[in-house]
């Protein structure tokens, strides 16, 4: 699958966490944060780059960078 923008991401992000059966307030456990403000980074859908590696690496997901070659 290819992500274009962080909001597909963390809709991404938030699908891992619902075939897990992770709960916002568990994240937020594993990030010390406040489940409100893990709310906020679902809901505004625009977290920093450390931010998404932080939440990538609580939940033990990779983040993969891969390079589009185009042929014409």
């Amino acid at each position: 699958m290819s992500i274009q923008t962080s909001k597909e991401l963390l809709a991404e992000i938030k699908k891992h966490m619902d075939i897990e059966n992770i709960q916002v307030k568990d994240l937020a456990i594993r990030l010390n944060k406040s489940p409100q403000s893990v709310s906020q980074y679902f809901k505004n859908g625009n977290p920093s780059c450390n931010t998404l590696v932080d939440i990538c690496n609580a939940l033990g997901l990779q983040i993969e960078i891969k390079k589009n070659d185009i042929t014409l």
